[in-house]
């Protein structure tokens, strides 16, 4: 039973508002005192043979006290809750924008499950601590030092006979729970490995049952279900044990002051009304104990989460961004110069002295084998991490001295498996650039041959696509994509296995979308599919981490190397009916 100095820094701007609800709370718990108090006073009346009439008056005080109690009741656990609220919200903001300053980087090694438990989750099982808990602490160790300042004005020992159980009641629990903390911490980390695990089944679903794996992944749910299961119980254990502590102390507490104070009383050493309004105050005495201990075991949950919460917070992103500067004119050229690349925890060298320019308005296509590390190119591109030697210039500046937001808007991306989010189709275009007008928005869909089937939707450009946009087609993904990186107006393009997922159907038409897109700008195209980059100025053959070939197509077809025989691969892939077709060079487009 603490104050955690990390959660209690959230409380920052909020902490009058949790004194507010910890004053309101001690005026209801006085107001329970004097109800009892009043009603013990009542009884004392009744047996010294006062009539009905002389006690209506304090009945009816008795009744405005209980009512009054009430709404202060209420009135804590309203501002109690609110307050809870208000760091809740600021938690998650606090924990977007450090996600955000991670970046993908640090996000593409965790599991998703972990990270949605963690925003989620972690921050909802702290409302407890916020709302009830902390509140609640206080007034528990407040409270019964006043009753007891009050009994003990009334009768000494009965007082130090309450108070001494009173304190079993409060510390012993609380100690019992702070020994087994450890159990309500793997508890956690069972949660969150059973919450992934399920969140990972339900993702791949249609993989599971296509490949007939459910019965084996319902064997691991059900093993990290069974260790939940375990720890959960220990959990529970501990709690109901606190519980049967307090109530222990509490029962043999009042039975033992119950016992001296009828000594006392009979021994002519208190009064018997003294008796009964202390009996009827034990009752307001222990109370404050018995909240205390049912969130007590949610305390400990919340603050079990809490540990998520700073493994994120504490967290350092693989990449720093640069200090803001005056934005300046860059010209969009890139270069890779000597670049060595690892991916963190990694033993294979991705690049390995990896060089090569791209002029401004050039068209360069990038090949290689599967592997090779086309993708890697674009994180780090877009900064997403840093080379472990070299440097990556934009504009002949060196990718770290320029301030992400300075990067990205310099870039746009088409990738190969593009993502939409729940949202209107309208909004998923749009994202390229928020505050662009309809017209633009219509004009960028036209270009990307999205328009006309934009108005086939029974909204048109207010459908609702689904999650991930699960209502299109691939191939209407990839123009969504391609009217989102239209509407950016990037200088410059990086088109990352832009048709590698698309039917021999669509292909002609997101290929003709792209050329639009292409036009004017200096363009990458990361192509698996080797179609992709015959048009290109030049074309770039990566092995083993470095450029190994560079020419035009009809060049590197001529020479007979790594290129020639991918190109013989896919050929013979294709089938020999569009084997001649794919080796065919059709006009290639003049050097830039």
């Amino acid at each position: 039973m603490h104050l955690e100095p990390r959660l209690w820094a959230f409380t920052a701007g909020v902490r009058w508002r949790i004194a507010y609800a910890v004053l309101v709370g001690l005026i209801a718990a006085g107001l329970g005192v004097a109800r009892l108090a009043l009603l013990g006073w009542l009884i004392a009346q009744v047996f010294a043979g006062e009539s009905l009439s002389e006690l209506v008056a304090p009945l009816v005080l008795v009744a405005a006290v209980m009512i009054l109690r009430g709404v202060f009741e209420q009135w804590r656990a309203m501002v109690a809750h609110e307050t809870a609220a208000i760091v809740q919200k600021r938690l998650r903001r606090r924990l977007f924008e450090q996600l955000t300053r991670l970046g993908p980087g640090y996000a593409g090694g965790q599991r998703t499950g972990d990270l949605t438990l963690t925003m989620i989750d972690g921050v909802e099982q702290l409302e407890t601590y916020f709302g009830k808990y902390l509140p609640q602490l206080l007034v528990s160790v407040l409270t019964p030092i006043l009753i007891f300042a009050f009994v003990a004005w009334l009768d000494l020992p009965v007082a130090a006979v309450l108070l001494a159980f009173a304190l079993i009641a409060l510390f012993a629990p609380a100690a019992w729970h702070a020994r087994d903390s450890r159990h309500a911490g793997e508890r956690q980390q069972a949660y969150s490995a059973f919450a992934a695990e399920l969140l990972d089944s339900i993702q791949g679903l249609a993989t599971l049952k296509a490949f007939g794996r459910s019965a084996e992944r319902s064997k691991v749910l059900a093993e990290k279900a069974h260790h939940l299961f375990r720890t959960t119980m220990w959990v529970l254990g501990t709690n109901t044990l606190a519980r049967g502590i307090t109530d222990a102390s509490i029962a043999i507490g009042a039975a033992l002051a119950l016992i001296l104070g009828a000594y006392r009383v009979e021994a002519g050493s208190m009064e018997l009304a003294a008796l009964l309004v202390i009996l009827m105050m034990g009752v307001e005495i222990f109370r404050p104990m018995r909240d205390l201990r049912t969130v007590l075991h949610e305390g400990m949950v919340g603050l079990s989460a809490a540990k998520g919460l700073y493994r994120l917070l504490d967290a350092e992103p693989p990449v720093a961004d640069a200090p803001p500067r005056r934005p300046a004119e860059l010209e969009p050229s890139l270069a890779f110069e000597g670049v060595r690349f690892s991916y963190p925890g990694a033993k294979r060298i991705t690049h390995q002295d990896l060089t090569f320019a791209v002029r401004p308005g050039e068209r360069v296509g990038i090949v290689g084998p599967s592997g090779v590390g086309k993708s890697s190119l674009v994180r780090l591109l877009l900064r997403f991490y840093d080379p472990d030697a070299g440097s990556v210039r934009l504009g002949g500046e060196d990718l770290r001295s320029l301030p992400f937001e300075e990067i990205r808007s310099r870039i746009a991306v088409v990738h190969q498996d593009a993502y939409l989010f729940h949202g209107t189709l309208g909004e998923n275009i749009r994202l390229g650039r928020p505050d662009a007008g309809e017209a633009e928005m219509i004009a960028a869909a036209k270009a990307a041959n999205i328009h006309d089937f934009a108005m086939s939707l029974p909204a048109g450009y207010d459908t609702e696509l689904g999650e991930r946009g699960i209502k299109l087609s691939g191939g209407q993904r990839q123009r969504v994509a391609i009217a989102r990186a239209l509407l950016r107006d990037a200088p410059i393009l990086v088109l990352d296995e832009a048709l590698s997922a698309v039917d021999a159907e669509n292909e002609a038409v997101i290929q003709a979308a792209l050329d639009r897109l292409m036009r004017g700008r200096t363009t990458l195209v990361l192509a698996h599919r080797l179609s992709s980059v015959i048009g290109c100025d030049r074309i770039l053959v990566l092995d083993e981490g470095r450029v190994v070939e560079e020419g035009r197509h009809a060049e590197l077809m001529a020479r007979g190397g790594v290129y020639a025989d991918l190109m013989a691969e896919q050929a013979r892939d294709a089938g020999q009916g569009g084997a001649a077709d794919l080796l065919a060079a059709p006009p290639e487009r003049p050097a830039a």
